[in-house]
């Protein structure tokens, strides 16, 4: 039972540096202006393709990289003309001003389009994370996105819990350091 324990233990202490780092990598993008390259879809206008909560991977291109067909056309990530919002829609069509876009759940093209060339963030490389594991959804909820405003209260109560359990250990260790230390004297 405790290799068990110390297994769970070393997987806990991996999510959190994986998670560590993925918060500073996002900093770093954040503090340079650019777009972090894992975002999640926040709308069923993309379905079946694209499910809102689902975690995709985007790739920077440049606009002659993308590809424009209704049918094959690339997923392309975009800010919506006059707003600093991300759409992940299709590019069906280009034109001289930029791109037409859809989403594929959508009956028409987008009414702000075209887009822009220097509005495109990337285009979607293909990955996912499906969903139904529960991270993108987490995301959302946690941003206020979903369920308004309990995923910041939920938020704010995990950090507040956090901050509890490592007061508790500090002090914990400074008591057992403190007896050590007597034991020692003795």
């Amino acid at each position: 039972m405790k290799r068990l324990g110390r297994i769970l233990d070393t997987f806990v202490i991996v999510l959190l540096i994986l998670l560590f780092g993925l918060l500073i990598l996002a900093a770093v993008y954040s503090v340079k202006g650019e777009v972090f390259p894992i975002l999640v879809v926040k709308s069923g206008s993309m379905e079946p393709v694209l499910y809102r909560g689902d975690v995709i991977i985007i790739e920077r291109v440049s606009p002659e990289e993308i590809r424009a067909d209704p049918v094959n056309g690339d997923v392309i990530v975009f800010y919506k003309p006059g707003t600093s919002i991300l759409i992940v829609h299709r590019a069906i069509r280009e034109v001289d001003a930029g791109f037409i876009t859809k989403g594929d759940a959508n009956t028409g093209s987008d009414y702000f389009s075209p887009v822009p060339p220097e509005y495109i963030v990337g285009r979607w490389t293909g990955v996912k994370i499906p969903y139904w594991t529960g991270l993108g959804y987490l995301s959302l909820f946690l941003r206020g996105e979903i369920y308004p405003p309990y995923g910041r209260i939920v938020l704010v109560i995990l950090i507040i819990v956090n901050v509890f359990l490592i007061v508790k250990d500090v002090f914990s260790r400074v008591k057992k350091s403190g007896r050590r230390e007597k034991t020692v004297e003795s």
